[in-house]
């Protein structure tokens, strides 16, 4: 679910759901480097968005509906300080570019609700050739 959190300076958490997965078995260029400082990941779920795959493409893009049908697997990523955490913000926002938008959100983990950062797709549709992952999950993208 998306959440207006009014003290975003507060949110030191990354939700990933595709490339920037610290298990992300993709072979992306970017992964490695981005995950390698991380001081800790679980895995929640977050409510009212859909995950899409394509078949030549090798990232997903995820989109919000609102559904409370619809969710993503998501690893909550952080890092030891602040600092680290908003240097991985700002690779992030370069890595993800003018495609994607950084939202706060509310991530369910074992029944508590942590707050997270995210990055949207901002395409309004997707072509015939993006399908929809059913799990959520992009480990699981062999799937569709």
């Amino acid at each position: 679910m998306s959440t207006n959190i009014k003290a975003t300076s507060d949110i030191q958490l990354l939700a990933t759901y595709g490339t920037l997965r610290d298990d992300d078995n993709s072979g992306a260029a970017w992964t490695n480097d981005f995950v390698k400082d991380i001081s800790g990941v679980v895995t929640g779920k977050l409510v009212g968005y859909r995950l899409f795959g394509h078949s030549v493409i090798n990232y997903p893009f995820a989109i919000y509906t609102g559904d409370s049908n619809d969710s993503l697997v998501v690893r909550l990523l952080s890092w030891p300080s602040k600092e680290q955490f908003e240097e991985r913000i700002q690779a992030a926002d370069i890595i993800e570019g003018d495609e994607y938008e950084r939202r706060a959100v509310e991530v369910i983990v074992n029944d508590e609700i942590k707050h997270a950062y995210i990055y949207i797709s901002k395409l309004a549709s997707l072509d015939n050739d993006w399908k929809s992952i059913p799990s959520g999950d992009w480990l699981q993208r062999h799937l569709i």
